[in-house]
């Protein structure tokens, strides 16, 4: 584990969400109003220094919060290959390259390295399995127990084993995500550091920053458009946020973010299309619409949001402040893409290939690059296959 003491150039604090209250010091939550909490980042002024000493997403620490400890395993600066069989300039971004084969190192790299600091036991998650197995690894680096929880639903055997393997304690409980989240947030009070990818534990997500960095880096400026498969949506809303900071020091334009979910559970989705760029409107849809979700292949991202329904607020907002929009695809599509990518050496789960979908249909009209987030790898889901 890297010790390197050089903390972030910018301000940050911990801002409610749904009221005035803010502080320096860590919150799952408000203590006023119960609100969802997020990190507050002071704008940048200048473009942060890439650390060229340093591995993974800590190339850019500028972009988060400070941390004393600087866990990695070498996750970030994934490959962007250009999809020749599209039509339009179809990039992907292949973040099952990672190390634990998932996006979600970025977040636990960033989430173990803020366990160490804060003296927490371990780390406690909440997941459909590509979070357990990155938070179990992730743990492991950093010396920290690690405690995983999965429902029933999510077809996750194959990553439990990894879980397994890397020294976790492993539960499965009946149901899907949503019940899986219910029993992690008991850990809490155990001392445990939830980071669960929802938007209970408001760091981990700010990871996600770098992506839009990376890309920007890649293509050679900011793409028009980025297809993200979207669970709660925490990947999304660290992306918009990263171009948020690009275009603070560059003067690029946001490029639209265009989440994309399962038709099969897609709440999200659901809210957007019933009341596009109203916020009174999506807390309603998302409050009111439970409908009984049938099964998917793109297990990784069933997430009903049942119980915490506002947090998809959230990534409802990030959406809208980059003009773009939220979409559900069917199973059939799904099946199509993972077998198309597949077909040309590209191995990822079904939860993955739902972003070349949506992106696929962007091109039709975009002015630029459209970029599909791919998110896991498929061996990850072996057995289902």
């Amino acid at each position: 584990m890297t010790t390197d003491r050089l903390p972030a150039p910018r301000g940050h604090r911990f801002l409610c969400v749904d009221g005035d209250w803010s502080a320096e010091s860590f919150h799952y939550e408000c203590p006023v109003c119960g609100g969802v909490v997020v990190v507050d980042a002071a704008p940048l002024t200048s473009a942060p220094e890439s650390e060229t000493t340093a591995t993974g997403i800590w190339r850019r620490s500028g972009l988060f919060p400070a941390t004393t400890a600087r866990v990695s395993l070498g996750e970030g600066e994934t490959p962007l290959i250009d999809w020749a069989p599209s039509e339009g300039r179809v990039f992907l971004k292949v973040e099952s390259a990672n190390p634990t084969l998932s996006f979600k190192d970025r977040a636990m790299a960033l989430a173990a390295s803020f366990a160490v600091d804060g003296g927490f036991d371990g780390m406690v998650v909440a997941s459909t399995g590509n979070a357990a197995a990155s938070a179990s690894a992730y743990a492991a680096r950093a010396g920290l127990g690690c405690r995983v929880i999965v429902g029933s639903e999510s077809n996750a055997s194959t990553k439990l084993r990894a879980c397994l393997a890397y020294g976790a304690d492993v539960e499965e409980v009946a149901g899907d995500y949503s019940a899986a989240y219910g029993e992690a947030l008991s850990a809490e009070r155990d001392g445990w550091l939830n980071v669960s990818t929802t938007f209970r534990n408001p760091v981990p997500a700010e990871a996600y920053r770098a992506v839009a960095f990376e890309l920007a880096e890649q293509l050679g400026d900011a793409p028009d458009t980025v297809c993200i498969p979207i669970g709660a949506g925490p990947l999304l809303r660290g992306i918009e946020r990263g171009f948020s900071d690009l275009s603070d020091v560059s003067g690029s334009e946001t490029p639209r973010l265009i989440g994309v979910q399962a038709r099969a559970v897609s709440p999200i989705a659901t809210a957007w299309q019933a009341s596009p760029d109203s916020p009174s409107g999506w807390e309603a849809s998302l409050l009111r619409d439970h409908p009984a979700w049938q099964s998917t292949s793109a297990t990784a991202i069933a997430d009903p949001l049942r119980g915490y329904e506002r947090q998809g607020m959230l990534t409802l907002a990030s959406i809208a402040a980059s003009n773009g929009s939220a979409v559900a695809v069917g199973e059939d599509d799904i099946a199509d893409a993972t077998a198309r990518l597949r077909s040309a050496g590209i191995w990822v789960e079904p939860s993955s290939a739902i972003a070349l979908v949506a992106a696929e249909r962007a091109a039709r009209t975009a002015q630029g690059p459209v970029v599909a987030v791919l998110t896991g790898h498929g061996i990850k889901v072996q057995d289902a296959a």
